[in-house]
């Protein structure tokens, strides 16, 4: 396995567990697939049960009363989803939606909770919490600053990171280009010439409700050139 597997295959909070802990939980726990667009979690309802990401993308979604919907993040195998409510006894603050099909491990709060003492795993709990806090606050400074060609080249990358080693097209995003730009809370109409530019210059394909990243370096590359013109 290469370096870069490897790194990719403990992402999340899969990373900060022994092998047998992590087992342990999503043995413990119920096992379900899921379909794209397939909401797992939703903003406004009571906890009381966590979800382990075994497979496939996920993306966390903040809805606003008058339905306007924002991706808060983008989850993928290893990572823990639901914990915040059954940490302070509140409703989901968002919803959790499946990207593309995949696995998840569902657990009850009772159940993990019993695992969690039993590992020892407080502090590497919240250290994950800790981690997404700053992941969220360093997102809300970019959607406020950044030119929507970074927002949507940091988006796509996210989406490739969290696929995971063993997802058989990574490089295939199952989103729309209104998906894409609602995701950045953006019209479609401000990542048009975007993607138009990306596809140009050989970076990227699209079909219908798809979007196929051909050169991920050069994507990222793109990225840190325009974000460095931002700043200027």
């Amino acid at each position: 396995m290469s370096n870069d597997a490897a790194t990719r295959r403990t992402r999340g909070f899969r990373a900060l567990l022994p092998d047998q802990a992590w087992a342990e939980l999503v043995q413990h726990g119920v096992r379900r697939q899921h379909t794209t667009g397939e909401r797992l979690l939703c903003q406004g309802e009571p906890g009381g049960w966590l979800l382990l990401c075994l497979a496939g993308r996920l993306k966390v979604v903040y809805t606003e009363p008058d339905g306007r919907d924002l991706v808060l993040a983008v989850r993928g195998p290893g990572d823990l989803l639901g914990e915040f409510s059954g940490r302070d006894g509140q409703p989901r603050s968002a919803t959790v939606q499946a990207v593309e099909p995949g696995i998840t491990s569902k657990l009850s709060e009772r159940r993990f909770g019993e695992l969690v003492q039993r590992f020892g795993l407080s502090e590497r709990i919240s250290a994950y919490i800790v981690s997404k806090m700053r992941e969220s606050a360093s997102r809300a400074w970019r959607l406020a600053h950044r030119s929507a060609s970074v927002r949507l080249a940091e988006l796509i990358g996210a989406l490739l990171d969290a696929a995971g080693p063993d997802h058989p097209r990574a490089d295939t995003i199952a989103m729309s280009q209104e998906e894409l730009a609602s995701a950045l809370g953006l019209a479609r109409s401000a990542i048009t010439p975007v993607l138009a530019a990306w596809k140009t210059a050989g970076v990227i394909r699209t079909s219908r409700g798809r979007l196929h990243v051909v050169d991920p370096t050069a994507l990222k590359r793109l990225a840190v050139s325009s974000a460095g013109q931002n700043d200027r």
